[in-house]
């Protein structure tokens, strides 16, 4: 599990609508049940989730169907579309921000309110606010976003002190929970995914749970004994009701009918409405979660070359393999329910190198993916001596209090930033290696690959920029569906290509058929300049050519996708398209 980034806006949206849907349903099921604030307060969910592009993966058995739908949403060609997104993220901001500018002309002429005969002129300047009145309107609204001021009707000399008391509670209600600014968030949501009707009707609702739950807190400063009178305001208010204004809170202008039910039948918020509330909020969580399926090992068929899934290899008894174990010559930490530690050993070089055992599963990784204590002013550490300039050889096992444990992984942040690192012996025990475990390791050339390879995440070899190619195993052959092909990293039986060594000059690479796919920073930061796809390439993933500054000719099918930062930081790099 681990956060990420999340390109895909079409992703966002989309997935976000599953959310909206819900509780739109929940407010017409349950709307008149459960207090409003709650749902101002789901709302808010979803408006992090529209505007926040930040992802959890979770690794999960994903059912077949839900599997296609997530691939073919992550396949939209959404770079394509920049152009219509753009232009339509201009519009809609113009008509926000044309309907703010021309309300507050009018507004802004508004006069400080003048001493009302038989009314304490303490009235208006009691609870902090400024106060001012206006002919332009039609009932009571706060208007501004940081400085905000509430604005009354030319006819508030008609009013009752208690009907002056009411507005003035109701207004500042909406200055205390800052809505003027919520509401500028949700249009600034319903702005980047103008696309989407889920998007203005969330922004709909929201407006009106954002005066029912005012008016909940009104209620509950007021006591329940003044509803009627609070509600006989409400409706003397909203004879004429003005214009619907974008950002601003008004006393009368939301679902007057419904705001009137919820007060008359208002009762205090019960301990299930709380435990539904916090069911829905966990529930909604789900919103940033992106599930990741875990590997299959899959094996070809000399007769159809098509993929046969089947089981991981079961692992060997105990004792059956003999592995060529360390000994810890350091603790540095062991938890207090015995599942891990972290250790020291030292490697054929004497090298001092970080593990970490998973006493349940009977394994350890080499690890450099744990918060430092600022050591050298760096937030991440690497599980070596950054600045070691020779060769480390990772052993096979790690002997501790009696048993020996395999190294399975290179962890996050392994070998982070040791740029004088020149080689690395990685043993076939390993199977996993994490993302940025080799990151910006400059002096590394070459990188022999263990057989039992079964998983590389998002390349982490970012910054190997002297890394001229990847060699297969001794035995030549890999077990898993990793491959080595003239020095560059292929899964999926090559039909994938994972890696491609930032430091392998070659002007001119021309992908054979066959491979189609290009993974996440593929090409990141090498210094090829020109580079043709084969028809049968599907899809290049994000960032694949990141930073590849001598990139100048992409060639690929007109069928290909692109995602739409796949050509970051390749300033000069353009798409040819052929037939």
């Amino acid at each position: 599990m681990k956060i990420i980034l999340e390109y895909n806006l079409f992703y966002i949206s989309l997935i976000s609508t599953v959310l909206i849907s819900l509780l739109v349903a929940a407010r017409f099921l349950l709307g008149r049940r459960i207090h409003r604030v709650f749902f101002s307060l789901a709302w808010m969910i979803v408006l992090v989730r529209l505007l926040l592009p930040l992802c959890v993966t979770v690794p999960v058995e994903c059912p077949e169907i839900l599997d296609r739908v997530n691939g073919w949403i992550r396949s939209v060609p959404t770079g394509q579309y920049f152009l219509i997104w753009a232009a339509g993220v201009v519009m809609s901001v113009t008509f926000f921000v044309v309907r703010y500018v021309r309300w507050g002309r009018i507004l802004r002429e508004a006069l400080p309110i003048q001493k009302v005969p038989d009314i304490d002129e303490e009235m208006f300047t009691f609870m902090g606010i400024r106060v001012y009145v206006s002919d332009r309107i039609a009932s009571p609204v706060t208007y501004g976003i940081f400085q905000q001021k509430v604005l009354l009707p030319k006819y508030y000399m008609e009013l009752t002190r208690e009907q002056l008391k009411f507005i003035l509670i109701h207004e500042k209600v909406h200055i205390d929970r800052h809505d003027n600014l919520n509401k500028c968030l949700v249009i600034l949501a319903v702005c980047l995914h103008w696309f989407n009707p889920f998007a203005w009707l969330m922004y709909v609702c929201y407006n009106q749970d954002l005066e029912l739950a005012c008016d909940e807190k009104v209620i509950r400063q007021v006591g329940e004994d003044s509803r009627e009178d609070y509600a006989g305001v409400l409706i003397s208010l909203a004879q004429g009701r003005p214009v619907a204004k974008p950002i601003y809170s008004g006393f009368a202008q939301n679902a007057v009918k419904e705001r009137i039910i919820m007060i008359m039948s208002y009762r205090r918020a019960r301990v299930w409405n709380y435990v539904l509330c916090g069911v829905l909020a966990l529930f909604s969580m789900v919103v940033f979660a992106v599930p990741v399926k875990t590997e299959e090992v899959t094996e070809l068929t000399p007769q159809n070359k098509q993929p046969v899934f089947t089981p991981k290899r079961e692992e060997k008894e105990k004792g059956e393999e003999n592995f060529e174990a360390v000994d810890v010559t350091k603790v540095i930490e062991e938890d207090s329910i015995g599942t891990k530690a972290e250790v020291v050993v030292k490697t054929k070089e004497d090298v001092s190198l970080r593990l970490k055992i998973h006493f349940r599963k009977e394994l350890a990784v080499t690890n450099g993916n744990f918060i430092s204590f600022q050591i050298k002013g760096k937030e991440w550490e690497a599980g070596i001596d950054d600045e070691y300039d020779g060769t480390v050889t990772i052993p096979e096992a790690v002997r501790y209090k009696g048993k020996v444990y395999p190294v399975k992984g290179i962890g996050n942040y392994t070998f982070y930033q040791c740029r004088k690192l020149r080689k690395v012996v990685i043993p076939n025990t390993v199977e996993e290696i994490k993302e940025k475990a080799f990151e910006s390791c400059e002096s590394l050339k070459t990188l022999r690959m263990p057989e039992n390879l079964e998983l590389v995440e998002a390349n982490p070899f970012v910054g190997c920029c002297s890394l001229k190619c990847f060699q297969a195993p001794e035995s030549t052959e890999m077990k898993g569906q990793y491959q080595v092909k003239k020095g560059v990293l292929y899964t999926d039986y090559g039909r994938f290509l994972k890696v491609f060594p930032q430091g392998k000059k070659m002007k001119k690479f021309v992908l054979k058929e066959g491979v189609s796919q290009i993974a996440v920073c593929g090409f990141y930061g090498t210094q090829v300049e020109e580079v043709h796809l084969p028809e049968s390439l599907l899809r290049v993933k994000s960032c694949a050519f990141q930073n590849c500054r001598n990139l100048k000719v992409v060639r690929a099918h007109r069928n290909t996708v692109f995602s739409g930062d796949s050509l970051a930081g390749a300033w000069r790099a353009r798409i040819l398209r052929y037939d």
